[in-house]
């Protein structure tokens, strides 16, 4: 893969990241460009959306913690990254 390739599918983790519609459109248009798949792609969008999440999961499962109680079933398909 090249470089440019490869930063496009950064800058298209990033837009994800801050929820940047026009970002994602832009930088998804100039990876399709460069020739690079929608499987990359997709995996770039999985990647950032476990890494935007893992927060968010992290900080109910404190509060389920305090408050004594078991988090109900998660229906969301993105599982925290880093732990």
């Amino acid at each position: 893969m090249e470089k440019t390739q490869i930063l496009e599918l950064v800058s298209i983790g990033a837009a994800i990241a801050c929820n940047c519609e026009m970002c994602f459109k832009f930088h998804y248009d100039k990876a399709r460009k460069l020739g690079v798949t929608d499987e990359d792609i997709l995996s770039a969008v999985d990647t950032s959306l476990m890494v935007k999440n893992a927060p968010a999961e992290s900080i109910k499962g404190l509060a389920y913690k305090y408050l004594k109680k078991t988090e109900p079933n998660s229906s969301s398909s993105t599982k925290p990254c880093c732990g």
